[in-house]
Order: structure tokens, then C-alpha cells, then sequence
């Protein structure tokens, strides 16, 4: 199964965004971005299948709490930037 990782502005986003995707049904995962992905490694992000990827995009717009960026992550656990 293909997941999705959206990059939130800080901790605090993602556990808010986390939790807006828990009440509508959407699991999300709360985890820290992958090095690759930022450059950095202390940014977080939300996990979510890509079955709930455009319903979660849409909720976390709706709540002011959007993603910065979009990855796929791959079979190999390697990430892309999708958006």
C-alpha cells in the first residue's frame, strides 16, 4: 500500500493536523520527516494511505493546517516530492 507523507510546519501543526484527520476517520501518523526530505531532519510530518490522501489534503485546508510539501513514499522507503 502506497503512503503519503505531508509535511507540516512544526510539531504542533502535525499533531493538530493528526487530529483533525482522527475525527473525520483518516489514521495519521505523526512521525519525523525523513532527512532526504528536508535537508535537516527535525521537521514533522502526518503519514496518511494514499486511498485518504485527497480527502486529508482537503480537510487539513479546511482547518488552515495544509501541508508545505507532498512525498510518496516508495517501495525501497525512499521519498518524492509529488506537489
Amino acid at each position: 500500500m502506497l503512503h503519503y507523507l505531508l509535511m507540516c510546519r512544526s510539531l504542533t501543526y502535525a499533531q493538530r493536523a493528526s487530529r483533525a484527520l482522527e475525527r473525520i476517520g483518516i489514521t495519521a501518523i505523526i512521525t519525523k520527516a525523513p532527512k532526504s526530505a528536508t535537508g535537516q531532519g527535525c521537521s514533522y510530518c502526518v503519514k496518511v494511505s494514499e486511498k485518504n490522501l485527497t480527502r486529508s489534503i482537503a480537510t487539513l485546508n479546511t482547518a488552515g493546517l495544509g501541508p508545505t510539501r507532498i512525498f510518496l513514499v516508495l517501495d525501497d522507503g525512499s521519498v518524492q516530492e509529488v506537489s
